[in-house]
């Protein structure tokens, strides 16, 4: 994952990853040189950092949307229970609802149409959200297309031409609140290993906990959060349309330390293809991409199910036993 560096935090020193950097600026201009870096972050990394420089709107968003998100989680569970929708990808989810997901989180699919049912105070900003998530989203199609571009993938070829605006996806924006745990709790992960279901993520945090783990070292490093820099990385999904030439990367999110003294927030955008398109995962088994995205959801919900499916959990990206092991935390919370 790239040169392994020691970085110090909170008094403490801990092993982190340099991970490619790719500019935004160039992408949109068509630069041939960086869609060629894009591919090759992709291909060898699976993750990348996507410097925003020149998107001052969308960080601008992202500022004002780090309050709303910590107002919003502070208040009662009862009361953030009214936007509970039993679904994956809409309304308020608790911490515990997944299997090694230590998070409370909120998803927000229904804005693409500009609709949105939820209640408390994310409501009264959902301007906030729509351009949030317009903005990520033109941005990780402008991803798609380098992508295709430095693959000469043309016309309906493209990996963007499955992302139509017109088709029904399960792209989504989340909102996730890691709970600071420094009253004695045992240490939980934030989210337990795995890779992500879909097309491209597109990450916002400034905190650390991130963490990737290197093909190289088969060890975990944390991702260093920068300033006015995004994290992106491939998703399954993508993986698999590509013939599994592009790498969707394993992940967690866990404590800097033994015990997590702040309340972390993060916000991702998950592009998501249209649901009817097919491809083969690397077992060479068919699905649609509905398919995967419900299939994998469930077994994060089941933890019975676990040890006999945890290499889906990371995208079928695994197969050393040792590796499979540590899927998934031995506590489910």
């Amino acid at each position: 994952m790239g040169p392994q560096v020691m970085a110090p935090i909170n008094d403490k020193v801990i092993l982190s990853t340099s991970l490619p950097t790719i500019s935004l600026l160039r992408l949109e201009a068509g630069d041939a040189n960086e869609s060629a870096a894009l591919l090759q972050a992709c291909s060898s990394h699976g993750f990348f950092y996507l410097n925003l420089q020149g998107a001052d709107t969308l960080l601008g968003t992202w500022r004002s949307l780090l309050s709303v998100i910590a107002d919003y989680f502070d208040q009662p569970v009862d009361h953030k229970m009214n936007d509970a929708r039993e679904s994956d990808n809409q309304g308020y989810e608790p911490a515990g609802t997944s299997v090694g997901a230590r998070s409370d989180e909120i998803s927000r699919r229904e804005m693409l149409n500009r609709h949105a049912e939820l209640s408390t105070s994310v409501d009264k900003q959902q301007q906030l959200f729509f351009d949030f998530m317009g903005n990520a989203h033109k941005i990780t199609l402008t991803i798609l297309s380098r992508l295709s571009d430095a693959l000469s993938l043309e016309g309906s070829a493209g990996f963007e031409t499955v992302h139509r605006h017109d088709r029904p996806s399960l792209s989504t924006l989340a909102l996730f609140h890691y709970l600071k745990q420094d009253n004695g709790q045992v240490p939980g992960f934030g989210h337990g290993k795995h890779t992500d279901i879909g097309t491209l993520t597109f990450l916002l945090c400034e905190q650390w906990g991130l963490q990737v783990i290197s093909p190289d070292t088969e060890s975990w490093a944390f991702v260093e959060p920068r300033l006015n820099h995004a994290v992106i990385n491939v998703g399954d999904s993508l993986r698999f349309i590509s013939g599994c030439k592009l790498s969707s990367a394993v992940h967690r999110v866990v404590p800097v330390q033994e015990k997590q003294m702040e309340d972390r927030y993060s916000i991702a955008y998950f592009l998501r293809m249209e649901n009817d398109v097919k491809y083969r995962d690397s077992a060479n088994k068919i699905w649609s991409a509905q398919e995967w995205h419900d299939s994998k959801f469930n077994l994060f919900r089941d933890p019975v199910g676990l040890p006999n499916n945890a290499q889906m959990l990371t995208g079928v990206m695994e197969s050393n036993e040792k590796l499979l092991e540590k899927a998934i935390p031995v506590t489910w919370f």
